[in-house]
């Protein structure tokens, strides 16, 4: 299925002894380079930018085959590692780097609720079905966040200097790939999915963005600001790197 304002475009390189297919995905807010993602089904997509030239996609793809090939191995690999959700009791899921088996009570006439209790994710839903359940966990995810996050906003804006003790603004938006941002304008945008992360890894990216007011850039005197606000970032950074995609499952 195509969905507007996308387009797609079968191709192929070749990598050693084996051909690999790949669809061209056009989307407006993809302007400048191209990168690889899979679809729902495991099959190679690469999202580039309306006005770069076919021809030129196909150079680079295959200038680039061996990094391909291995994107595929890892990411097909991860795919297979993430669950399929279907909200039901007992299943697991993901809070502060813990998880926890969900509890689920319909009740009709009771008001609606989500909370963490007893080592359980309670729910308490009026509706009948998974998608319910699931708009209700993230709902909670996302208030979790909003506090959580604001919290250890707080605490790293006192320990650096550059932000004169006060928190920057912050806002949470759903992101597929980004834990978090910094605008020019020192704006904090963080990916709610995060707060499934253990605390280590919630607190490099908050302390990572922060560094950022200062340096909007990735230089050495980012770098030199990062190990000084958050010693630990390389772990929590590798965790991520290695996890994140797990996190970011709905």
């Amino acid at each position: 299925m195509n969905f507007p304002g996308t387009e797609l475009r079968r191709n192929q390189i070749s990598h050693q002894d084996r051909v690999i297919e790949y669809e061209v995905v056009h989307r407006p807010k993809v302007t400048r380079c191209i990168h690889l993602e899979l679809d729902a089904h495991g099959a190679l997509q690469v999202v580039a930018p309306r006005r770069m030239s076919k021809r030129l996609i196909q150079a680079t793809m295959q200038d680039w085959a061996n990094y391909v090939a291995r994107f595929l191995e890892e990411a097909r690999a991860q795919q297979q590692d993430i669950p399929a959700f279907g909200y039901v009791s007992g299943e697991r899921h993901l809070f502060m780097g813990q998880d926890y088996p969900l509890h689920i009570q319909e009740a009709a006439g009771q008001r609606a609720s989500v909370e963490l209790a007893d080592g359980y994710i309670r729910i308490v839903s009026t509706g009948s079905g998974p998608e319910d359940i699931r708009a209700r966990l993230m709902n909670w995810y996302r208030k979790k966040a909003a506090q959580h996050f604001s919290e250890r906003l707080a605490v790293f804006s006192q320990a650096a200097s550059w932000t004169g003790g006060k928190s920057p603004a912050m806002r949470l938006r759903l992101m597929k790939r980004t834990w978090g941002t910094c605008s020019s304008k020192g704006l904090i945008t963080l990916n709610p999915h995060l707060v499934k992360a253990p605390p280590e890894s919630i607190d490099y990216v908050i302390a990572h963005e922060i560094c950022h007011i200062q340096e909007h850039n990735h230089g050495k005197a980012f770098y030199a600001l990062q190990e000084q606000l958050y010693p630990g970032w390389r772990e929590a950074k590798a965790h991520l790197r290695n996890r994140g995609h797990v996190y970011l499952h709905v």
